[in-house]
């Protein structure tokens, strides 16, 4: 079984109320806490492996954050992406899909992928190379949206848009290039938005196969947010137009 290892009590917790397979928790000698009481007890309830253990072996764990608890769990699983698109669409009048081109920053994709879970983002789409790994910094950054968002690694993500446009879901790239405002444009039907990195933003090759672009108004000579902030302002814009 392929593994990762996650650090945090948090993110621990998530893993076991989403069911993740947990191979082995390491807890730290002599912690107290109400939120590690409440891991232990979990762990205990569940059955699931732990031990205690000096900081010194956590430290080779993780030299993070790790607030005294690290477990090795199931790797983040991927969906293939066109049987994943056809099960959402029979399930869902208005999808919401997102496409991430070139999102390298672990703390960037975990972040997305908390708003993306927060406003119920239906699958998360990302090329096999040239991004962030689904890593345990990701699984603590999204707070449990890591989880909770089906997410799909493809070759290139021109075979998504192809995919979409075939069932006729409109495209929507979120670039500075835009001459139009999200807040102009019509957010309440079936979507899929694209985000590019922070540094060459999406690239050109997938932005002109893409239907449309929008920007979000800036002022005081600021060109772009965090990719992560972004992101969630289009997501809540577009849960505002939907009601």
């Amino acid at each position: 079984m392929d593994t990762i290892t996650i650090f945090g009590i948090r993110a621990i917790l998530e893993a076991i109320q989403s069911e993740k397979p947990i191979d082995k928790v390491w807890l730290l000698k002599g912690s107290q806490s109400t939120l590690f009481e409440h891991l232990l007890h979990t762990l205990r309830t569940k059955n699931i492996a732990f031990s205690f253990v000096p900081v010194e072996r956590l430290e080779r764990f993780s030299s993070k954050n790790h607030q005294g608890a690290v477990a090795r769990i199931a790797a983040l699983a991927t969906q293939e992406m066109e049987p994943l698109i056809e099960t959402i669409l029979n399930q869902k009048e208005n999808p919401l899909f997102v496409l991430l081109d070139g999102i390298t920053d672990t703390r960037n994709f975990g972040a997305i992928l908390r708003s993306a879970a927060a406003v119920g983002v239906d699958a998360i789409f990302i090329p096999s190379s040239g991004s962030a790994p689904l890593n345990g910094d990701v699984v603590k950054t999204s707070a449990g949206g890591a989880f909770q968002v089906p997410i799909s690694k493809v070759q290139h993500l021109k075979d998504v848009v192809y995919h979409l446009n075939a069932h006729e879901i409109p495209t929507l790239a979120l670039t500075e290039k835009a001459s139009e405002t999200v807040y102009q444009k019509n957010l309440k039907g079936p979507l899929a938005v694209v985000f590019g990195s922070e540094d060459v933003g999406i690239s050109f090759g997938l932005l002109k196969v893409l239907d449309d672009q929008a920007k979000l108004p800036m002022q005081n000579n600021m060109d772009s947010l965090n990719v992560s902030v972004a992101c969630g302002v289009l997501f809540y814009e577009i849960i505002r137009q939907r009601g």
